[in-house]
């Protein structure tokens, strides 16, 4: 078993992988670079513009934990609302500044932990978060100080992963773990990718290989340690997935608890890449909003 991740583990990785960036920055114009990165976020992951509401915070005090790059921020800010962004890392509150200042937006990007925050209580309309709090070692630390901060009557939107979604149930805890028993057979898995296309096939392998390195160094990876390679990286070091009831005792200080899911990655897992032609619609449409990976939390102080 590896050493049980802490804060700087996790600053650690997400300071070399800011959420959100491509693998190979732009040095060149910025604008272009960084509009391209907002339309591919929300082409992809459309329902954000729906959850998020960007345009129903104008004048009033939003702040988002987490901010990565600033691409949710930034809305926030064009819409009129007096935006404030925690980043854990340096080189996402970097970009996140460079952001909002090359657009000429408002706004205050911090570099901290959300495990402790600077504000006085009371002090936010809104809180809003996109799949961060469960990357913590400790979420009900952060939860604890998204309640402080917020005033009365404020209001939260938090995506957590999913636990009851057919990508945990079915993907993770089953298929990936038979690939993880053969990744070391390097003939055997390339011969299986075959069935996609080149760019899914070189994307398989450099997963496969991320895999085979994690079983080297611990080959009995516990279940903590299974899901967190099988979230965002083979590398990531912890991540978190809630069912309804446990998003429900998370956020037990709030009320109007709601809990919504909805997300397929449909680039991402190997059960839907290889069978998702042979999916109707139809199941498709209950799949994602009965079994998504993405489970948005809305509730008020």
């Amino acid at each position: 078993m590896m050493k049980i991740p802490n804060i700087d583990d996790v600053e650690a990785f997400w300071n070399d992988k800011p959420c959100g960036l491509p693998s190979l920055d732009s040095p060149g114009d910025r604008k272009p670079f960084f509009l391209e990165i907002e339309k591919q976020r929300y082409q992809k992951h459309p329902r954000i513009l729906y959850y998020a509401d960007f345009k129903s915070y104008r004048l009033k005090r939003v702040l988002e934990i987490g901010c990565g790059i600033g691409t949710d921020g930034i809305q926030f800010s064009k819409h009129g609302a007096l935006y404030t962004g925690v980043e854990l890392t340096e080189e996402g509150s970097r970009i996140a500044k460079e952001r909002f200042k090359l657009f000429g937006q408002p706004g205050e990007i911090i570099k901290l932990n959300a495990e402790e925050l600077p504000f006085p209580d009371n002090h936010f309309d809104h809180v809003y978060s996109f799949g961060v709090i469960h990357h913590s070692p400790h979420p009900e630390k952060i939860v604890s100080e998204i309640y402080r901060v917020l005033k009365p009557g404020g209001t939260i939107n938090i995506m957590l992963y999913n636990r009851t979604s057919f990508y945990y149930l079915i993907e993770v805890k089953l298929i990936r773990k038979i690939f993880f028993k053969f990744c070391h057979k390097k003939k055997l898995c390339r011969a299986a990718f075959l069935i996609f296309n080149k760019e899914l096939y070189s994307r398989c392998e450099a997963f496969r290989e991320k895999l085979q390195i994690m079983k080297m160094r611990n080959p009995r990876p516990s279940q903590q340690e299974w899901l967190s390679m099988n979230t965002d990286d083979a590398f990531c070091p912890i991540a978190g997935v809630y069912s309804k009831r446990e998003a429900g005792k998370l956020f037990r200080a709030f009320r109007n608890f709601k809990s919504e899911v909805w997300f397929i990655d449909k680039d991402n897992w190997f059960l839907w890449l290889a069978f998702m032609r042979f999916i109707p619609g139809r199941i498709i449409n209950w799949l994602e909003f009965n079994a998504g990976w993405f489970r948005m939390v809305q509730a008020q102080k």
